[in-house]
């Protein structure tokens, strides 16, 4: 009984009693115990990992255009949600450039003809003491960079307008944000122009990549990709609100709180302003000129910090595993008695208990038996 019970993994101890009747008894099960120990701690361990990445986690979001790179640091961000015990030192440094946004349009099924279903980031990362290396980001491929786990979450134009005043300089000159409405990237965007000529501009624009005309006027695109990009503009002059201290919102234009005066648009005494890619236009009342330079496309990234993510991941492991030895080890003891009787007969006896729920615990001792 004793050498059948050690093979079958029981832990087993020999006993005579004062009547010299020996038994053996044998138990197994231990990790059961065990994974109910393991179970408990890592809870413990799961709700400190959480506690400790909250408070020292962040998360970033940041747009950037084809060709323009952005820097880990505070200020870098479009939006910074920092832990409670967030520290600047905790930023890692390092820069990404967006070089090319790949999208791959729908071409086959014709309800969703021209509208993108994938697209892929193609970055350059450059960290101190190493030479630039090319990534690609994708929407299911996140890249981490010195503990930081980059996400690609959606993508769109950012047009480049070019505004000279009427000498010929330059006045602004960069990629502007159009935020898409539709799954075609028909897109409305916001420009605004502070300095540089006779007034401060504010521009309302609506973006069509693949721009059609409806029967009424109306400017939307019939396809997700650069085919007939245009933009209108809607211009309005006046005091934008941008040298009082107050934060605005760069996506924004409030034209009637701010008191803007419309030179062009609907209800303005010009049209608006349509101009196709590499088109050159005059700004209404001598303002100077504008021109629709290019029209990149940008992706938004976030940024996610949490250096307690894989303390997190080896205690949910650790949580999931006990909790199935718990539920699926039986913890079981048996016995086994011997006894001299009359004429050199031997009597045995046979036991069995369960510590908890184990249907199978008559067929072991049964097994048991059965084996000796």
């Amino acid at each position: 009984t004793e050498r059948v019970r050690r093979r079958r993994g029981y832990r087993v101890a020999r006993f005579t009693d004062g009547r010299g009747r020996e038994s053996v008894s044998a138990e197994r099960g231990y990790l059961r115990e065990t994974g109910n120990l393991v179970f408990h701690v890592a809870l413990i361990g799961v709700l400190a990992a959480v506690a400790v990445g909250g408070s020292v986690a962040y998360t970033g979001q940041r747009v950037i255009a084809e060709g323009y790179a952005f820097t880990n640091v505070k200020s870098g961000y479009d939006s910074f949600h920092p832990g409670r015990v967030y520290s600047d030192d905790m930023l890692a440094p390092f820069s990404l450039r967006l070089d090319q946004l790949l999208v791959d349009f729908e071409a086959e099924n014709i309800t969703t003809l021209g509208t993108p279903k994938n697209f892929r980031a193609q970055m350059t990362i450059t960290e101190p003491g190493q030479a630039p290396r090319q990534a690609e980001l994708s929407v299911n491929g996140p890249l981490e960079v010195d503990g930081v786990r980059v996400y690609l979450l959606g993508n769109g134009y950012a047009p480049v307008l070019t505004v000279r005043d009427p000498e010929g300089n330059v006045v602004f000159s960069q990629p502007t944000l159009f935020r898409p409405m539709d799954a075609m990237l028909t897109s409305v965007g916001v420009v605004k122009i502070p300095d540089g000529l006779a007034e401060q501009v504010g521009i309302e624009g609506l973006f069509a990549p693949a721009a059609v005309f409806t029967t009424d006027g109306r400017m939307v695109s019939a396809h997700g990709d650069l085919v007939n990009p245009v933009l209108q503009l809607e211009l309005y002059t006046g005091d934008l609100g941008l040298d009082d201290g107050r934060a605005t919102n760069a996506y924004v234009l409030d034209a009637e709180g701010l008191g803007l005066t419309k030179l062009a648009g609907r209800d303005a005494p010009q049209r608006a302003l349509q101009l196709g890619l590499g088109d050159v236009v005059d700004l209404p009342d001598g303002l100077g000129t504008i021109e629709f330079t290019a029209a990149p496309r940008f992706t938004a990234l976030q940024m996610h910090y949490d250096p307690a993510q894989p303390w997190l991941f080896g205690f949910v492991l650790a949580a999931v595993a006990g909790l199935l030895l718990s539920l699926f080890v039986p913890r079981r003891r048996v016995w086994a008695r011997a006894a001299a009787g009359s004429g050199g007969a031997v009597t045995l006896e046979w036991a069995g208990l369960a510590r908890g729920e184990d249907p199978r615990i008559e067929a072991a001792v049964a097994e048991l038996a059965d084996a000796v």
